[in-house]
């Protein structure tokens, strides 16, 4: 009988990873570690195994046959067992609901909702977590995400809003654009985390084909100095100092407001839109599954 321990599960969890994606770095990804980590988790499994389970080469790592016949089984133990577990848990804590969110999203969607959340379920402690990078949820480390675009394998991702991107500008300065070329008539505001929301000025603006973009563009949005925050964008552009791209779920106070105006007629549907992500065991806890229902039915409602 084999006495050894068995390999950690985060060199199982990282082998599903690379096998379900073709890829160390994408693994590293959705794992949310390096890639060094998890090549030195397959290292430690092969090297418990007795052989290779990957071949690697310029457009990735494939499955070699030892892999390709381990993976079924390995997949189907870390589905059954994050199922127990996150089953327990619920049990354990029925009235705490752990959410990870977006700074944007959380600052300006979600918080102006909150209140009626707690007036209408005070027995549920909702516990945030702010910020960009993805949470783990299958080894449970938040219930539930609010991400742009869709989860990973055996999670479900529920499209939350419908969005378009369009610039948006002080009302202020609306009333003294030129009739043409009036993006350039004030900077285009930019922010730190921009990356993580697919608002990207240069390629809004070549696909709305707006008179070609400036031969000055590039120039402009290099010297443009980033606000910390999407929140601190918007305060400056609600003060003048420029435009800001924008989807709409995150400007919907400020337009009914009047805050903010859209400032060119140029729209476009987001390629990406939230979504709601979770793995299914997770409505196994009744506070999920209230935080679940409530946040549809705010969704499809304008804030007031």
């Amino acid at each position: 009988m084999d006495t050894r321990p068995l390999p950690p599960i985060a060199a199982l969890r990282a082998f599903c990873g690379i096998a379900e994606l073709g890829g160390f770095g994408r693994a590293a990804e959705r794992l949310g570690t390096t890639q060094t980590a998890v090549s030195h988790q397959i290292s430690q499994l092969e090297g418990w195994i007795g052989g290779v389970l990957f071949e690697r080469g310029r457009s990735g790592a494939r499955l070699t046959t030892r892999g390709a016949r381990l993976y079924p089984s390995v997949a189907e133990a870390l589905r059954n067992l994050e199922e127990a577990l996150r089953t327990a848990r619920a049990d354990a804590s029925r009235g705490r609901v752990e959410l990870s969110v977006t700074p944007e999203f959380s600052s300006q969607w979600l918080a102006p909702r909150l209140a009626g959340f707690v007036q209408r379920f005070p027995d549920i402690e909702l516990v945030l977590s702010v910020g960009y990078q993805a949470p783990d949820l299958s080894a449970g480390r938040a219930d539930l995400a609010i991400r742009l675009g869709g989860g990973g394998t055996g999670l479900v991702a529920e499209p939350l809003t419908a969005d378009d991107e369009f610039a948006v500008c002080a009302p202020s300065l609306l009333g003294h654009l030129p009739e043409r070329r009036a993006f350039l008539a004030a900077p285009c505001l930019t922010y730190d985390g921009v990356r993580h929301t697919a608002l990207d000025w240069r390629r809004w603006f070549e696909q709305q084909d707006v008179e070609a973009v400036a031969p000055d563009f590039a120039d402009r949005m290099a010297a443009a100095i980033p606000f910390p925050t999407f929140a601190d964008m918007l305060a400056a552009c609600r003060r003048g100092e420029g435009f800001a791209l924008v989807r709409t779920s995150l400007v919907e106070a400020d337009l009914q407001s009047g805050s903010l105006v859209r400032a060119f007629v140029e729209t476009q549907p987001s390629p990406f839109n939230y979504s709601l992500i979770y793995p299914r065991s997770a409505l196994a806890n009744p506070g999920v599954a209230a935080f679940r229902q409530w946040i549809f039915a705010e969704a499809a409602q304008p804030i007031g």
